[in-house]
């Protein structure tokens, strides 16, 4: 029983809905089971927008506010039987909506996390200034000494390779694309197609057009696809699975990139109006499942801008076509930490062959060995 809250409306105590044990609800009964737990926590608030969509019918009437410990632990039960792009728009949400990602820092879409981040460091930096320049002869005097003790008892090893590793690249393609049986998913290589991001067309600053998108507006909502990383035929790729017919109406782009979000390859598949990069090699192709080639650098790879960057993540989104909206993407990034030693798992077959590509969280998609490599770049 909640009897007080921040903003809420009323007098009258609250007994908040508690989803019991049992098996998982449909995404209507999820979105029913949402509104009827806003009812009661808006409780006698007066609210400007009444929506279908549950998450948005929250954030158009910033119901977030009144989401008190209470109130959060009540809600996680229901969280518990809903299906996975449920919970995961849910918990944008909560953390303020505060996953969007970039996709690399060539066009719009690829700069946005740079021009957000910049907006919210801006105002940190001023009032920082004043402790800052205090501190700067205190860390002078520590930087010095630690570098004198760095070069004394620590052997710095220079970085050599990615963080993405594959064991076979130099193999012969039309040798290597039989070697390595059927694909079996690394779970630390996959990863959910969930991260939206929505920039309203028209004129003004990019982040001042950043805007939520109703799910209803892209092709597939948050969660309908799934991405792994594989070797197959001496080279790298990345497999997309989605409903049976995602494949034909579906503008897919995929990325290999530095840890700092510079591209080093991207590739497109589908219907693009504004295709980015190179047509991808389809090694794989069926109703539910696509698997597109990659160029991943095993080691230091010369930047434009000066510098050098590795190949320590893949980035694969779904690109959405509206009028209504500049940019419209789902997003997912795989990456690994430096250091860490996870294998990129090796299928093969011969041109004809069937394959089952199972990603968990039930998304398992079907395609055809088209015979079709990578050519050696």
């Amino acid at each position: 029983m909640v009897t007080s809250g921040f903003l809420r409306a009323g007098e009258r105590g609250t007994e908040l809905p508690v989803a019991g044990d049992g098996p998982q609800w449909t995404f209507a009964e999820s979105d029913l089971r949402a509104h009827e737990f806003l009812v009661v926590v808006a409780g006698e608030r007066d609210l400007d927008e009444q929506l279908d969509d549950p998450v948005e019918h929250a954030r158009a009437n910033s119901l977030m506010i009144l989401f008190s410990a209470d109130v959060q632990e009540a809600f996680e039960t229901l969280l518990a039987r809903m299906p996975e792009p449920r919970v995961d728009a849910w918990r944008d949400l909560i953390a303020g909506g505060a996953n969007s990602e970039a996709f690399g820092p060539l066009t719009l879409q690829e700069q946005l996390d740079e021009k957000q981040v910049e907006a919210a460091l801006q105002s940190g930096r001023r009032q920082r200034i004043v402790s800052s320049v205090l501190g700067l002869v205190v860390l002078g005097a520590l930087g010095a000494g630690a570098v004198v003790a760095w070069d004394i008892f620590v052997a710095v090893e220079e970085r050599t390779e990615g963080a993405l590793r594959f064991d076979d690249l130099d193999s012969t393609p039309s040798e290597a694309a039989a070697v390595g049986g059927p694909p079996v998913a690394e779970p630390r290589l996959t990863a959910a197609l969930t991260t939206a991001i929505a920039v309203s067309a028209g004129e003004g600053p990019t982040e001042d057009r950043i805007t939520t998108a109703p799910f209803s507006t892209f092709p597939y909502p948050p969660g309908a696809l799934r991405a792994s990383l594989f070797q197959y035929a001496g080279s790298g790729h990345v497999v997309v699975v989605g409903p049976d017919g995602f494949v034909d109406d579906s503008c897919l782009r995929a990325s290999v990139v530095t840890s700092d979000l510079r591209p080093l390859d991207i590739v497109t598949h589908g219907p693009c109006t504004d295709p980015i990069g190179r047509e991808a090699t389809i090694g794989c192709l069926g109703p539910s499942a696509v698997l597109l080639d990659l160029i991943v650098p095993p080691g230091a790879v010369s930047l434009p801008e000066g510098g050098t960057g590795f190949a320590d993540a893949v980035r694969v989104q779904l690109v959405a076509d509206d009028e209504r909206y500049e940019l419209l993407t789902i997003r997912a990034t795989i990456e690994v930490g430096v250091g860490e030693d996870i294998t990129v798992p090796r299928f093969g077959g011969n041109a004809g062959d069937t394959l089952t590509f199972d990603l968990g969280a039930d998304r398992v998609g079907i395609c055809t060995l088209t015979g079709d490599l990578p050519t050696r770049r």
